[in-house]
This record gives structure tokens, sequence and C-alpha cells, in this order.
């Protein structure tokens, strides 16, 4: 499993995309860190920053590519011989938003997200590609809808709350669901976490949202991602306008979360 303590690699001009905080603007520097890591993350804005990647010997590497335009089958094939994944808008792929994508992929716990995604018709999968930019396969018989809810849409994939949900038109399916289920790693990592928070605010909150039918998109002004990040414990607790924003949801006194 890849960690995200990775090097995160950006090229071109990379706005929202700055923050990574290893934008290379060189072809001697891009070249370096090819030949440093075997294993990294890249984003790429268009075809013209990938150029100097022309020039390297392809290496036995697990070097991924986010390409944020189409990349066409001829040099997607010749992407495939630089990186083990490559992740482009072409055809049916859906991308996150591109300020939530940045979000995503600095965020210490990207592999938890999904940034991108296909449905296979054919074969019967939908691939979904984590903020690690590795692909998880997932059948597409596991989305079935309860009685009186939206049957899913595999015409119309989306990835929304900041790689928390996926959607297929009015059916939602959450990422943490969809890796408890087919990823072994993440249902571990997932188990212990509900064991160490289990008295925790975070655990309080998750109980009751679930409790009232509220999705972490359901907390405005407060984003889906900062819901999130309070339920897995990984921010301190809540306090002042953010407390009293989620006990209105929640329709609760804010005194009283941590009593469920």
């Amino acid at each position: 499993m890849t960690t995200t303590h990775e090097p995160l690699f950006g090229l071109g001009g990379l706005t929202p995309f700055g923050r990574l905080g290893q934008v290379l603007h060189t072809a001697d520097e891009v070249r370096a860190a090819y030949a440093q890591h075997r294993r990294a993350r890249w984003v790429a804005t268009d075809w013209a920053a990938l150029k100097v990647f022309l020039t390297l010997e392809p290496r036995d590497t697990w070097h991924r590519l986010l390409l944020l335009e189409p990349a066409g089958t001829a040099r997607r094939e010749i992407l495939h011989a630089l990186f083990r994944v490559v992740i482009a808008p072409d055809d049916a792929v859906r991308l996150l938003p591109r300020d939530e994508m940045a979000d995503v992929l600095v965020d210490d716990h990207a592999e938890d997200f999904f940034i991108g995604g296909v449905v296979d018709r054919d074969d019967k999968a939908l691939v979904l590609y984590r903020g690690t930019l590795e692909p998880l396969l997932v059948p597409l018989e596991w989305f079935k809808a309860k009685p009186r809810r939206p049957q899913p849409d595999f015409d119309a994939l989306a990835l929304t709350d900041s790689g928390n949900t996926v959607q297929l038109g009015e059916y939602e399916a959450g990422a943490d669901a969809i890796l408890y289920e087919f990823d072994p790693e993440a249902r571990r990592r997932m188990r212990e976490r509900e064991i160490r928070k289990d008295t925790t605010f975070g655990g309080s909150l998750r109980r009751l949202r679930l409790q009232k039918g509220l999705s972490r998109s359901d907390f405005a002004p407060l984003s889906s991602k900062t819901i999130a990040r309070i339920e897995r414990g990984d921010v301190e607790v809540p306090r002042g306008e953010t407390l009293d924003a989620i006990a209105r949801r929640l329709g609760v006194p804010p005194s009283e979360i941590s009593s469920y």
C-alpha cells in the first residue's frame, strides 16, 4: 500500500495545486526526481509539462501520474511506459473538481478518498482512483439500491464531498463503505480508529450523524472534509462557532453530543 509520505511532484501551472510543495520547474529537476525515487506521485497540467519525460529511460518503478487534460490513445501508451498508473480525463473518466482534488492529494490520509473513476460496462466494474493515485476495482453488482431508494445510474458517475462520496445519479455510496469492503488494509485502519475513538467526540458525532440520517456534506458552512477529520479524531474537539454549527444541524445542545 502506498503511503502519502511518498513524494508528490507538480509540473506546469498548477493553480490551485501550487500547495503541493514540490513543484518542479526545470528539466533537470524532473530528471533528478524521477531517477531518485522508485515510488512517487506526479501531477501535470498538460502534455507540454511532460515532454521532458520523452528523454528519460523507463524504469521499473511505481510512479503514478495524474494528467489534468485528456491524453489520447497514443500519448497514453507513451506515458504507460514511464508510469505504472496514468489517470487522465479521457472518455468516461470522471475527476473531482480541482480545488477538492488538491485538498485530497495533500491530505495525510489521501488513501481514504477518491479523486476519480471510470465505469467499465463491458466488464461490469468501476475503477476508482484514490488520492494516492492507485486504482481500486469494485464490481458494479456491489452497488445495490435499498427499498424505496434511488437505483444506481452507472452512466452518471461523479465524485463529490471532497472525495468522500461516489455518486451514480441519485444513488450515493460512501468512500469509507467501499474501502471497508474491498481493501483489507483500509478495513484494519478503520477498525483500529473505531476502537480508539469509541468514547471520543468524533465517534459520538459520527454515531449521531448516522442516527439522524445526515451525510458529511449536510453541515454547511462546514465542509464535508472538516466533518470527516473531526470524526476521525484528526483535529481537536471543535469549539465556538464550529461546535455551534454542528449542534444546530444535529438538533441537540452542544454539551450533549459527546453523550451519544
